[in-house]
């Protein structure tokens, strides 16, 4: 849901201005074990629809994703929700929200900040839209053992699928899909969350 209450806020701004500071004090001497902390992924997609309907379409699924209550109505810049499964809440943040240009979603788990950010791009007298995707994590300890160094490999494979997944439905939503891939959706899915299961990864 959509957090209103002003005393919420503001004790939620004040939480992730600490965090932001905490999480980006440096904390090794060494480069190495410093740039381990963090992780960065990007991935671009074009889609042959206006950036209009791209860019509402792919924030009404995120919407949802944060909460199912949620509609695309309810985002707004610099605004708080409360996501997550009814025994497992936590607040996530739309830093950054500007409609068909870019959107940035981040939040905090225990042990790293989390920020999800999507540019949109399109061309004059084009119907075409181009969207990039940068993901970065930074954790509060350095990952530089062999076995932490493949872990954080995993956590890269498995978000490139979560993100093939999201766009392979957003192409769904949007009508891109042919007759054969609509009507074996179901099982292009199940194949990607049977490769999700295989991939061992650590807890954000």
């Amino acid at each position: 849901m959509k957090i209103t209450d002003e005393k919420q806020l503001a004790e939620l701004k004040q939480e992730y201005a600490e965090r932001h500071v905490a999480i980006n004090k440096p904390l090794y001497n060494s480069r190495y074990s410093e740039s381990s902390r963090i992780i960065k992924m990007i991935r671009v997609i074009k889609l042959a629809k206006p950036v209009n309907e791209v860019f509402k379409t792919l924030l009404s699924m995120l919407a949802k994703d944060m909460n199912a209550n949620l509609t695309y109505e309810d985002l707004e810049h610099d605004a708080f929700y409360r996501a997550g499964t009814k025994n497992k809440k936590h607040s996530m943040h739309l830093a950054y929200f500007k409609e068909n240009e870019e959107v940035t979603l981040e939040w905090f788990t225990y042990e790293a900040w989390i920020s999800k950010n999507f540019k949109f791009y399109q061309k004059p007298n084009s119907n075409k839209t181009k969207i990039t995707y940068l993901e970065l994590v930074k954790g509060n300890k350095a990952k530089t053992s062999p076995y932490e160094q493949v872990l954080r490999n995993n956590y890269i494979k498995a978000e490139i699928i979560r993100f093939d997944m999201q766009m392979y439905e957003l192409k769904k939503n949007l009508g891109l899909l042919t007759h054969k891939e609509t009507k074996f959706y179901d099982l292009k899915m199940s194949k990607y969350k049977e490769r999700l299961s295989k991939i061992r990864i650590f807890t954000k």
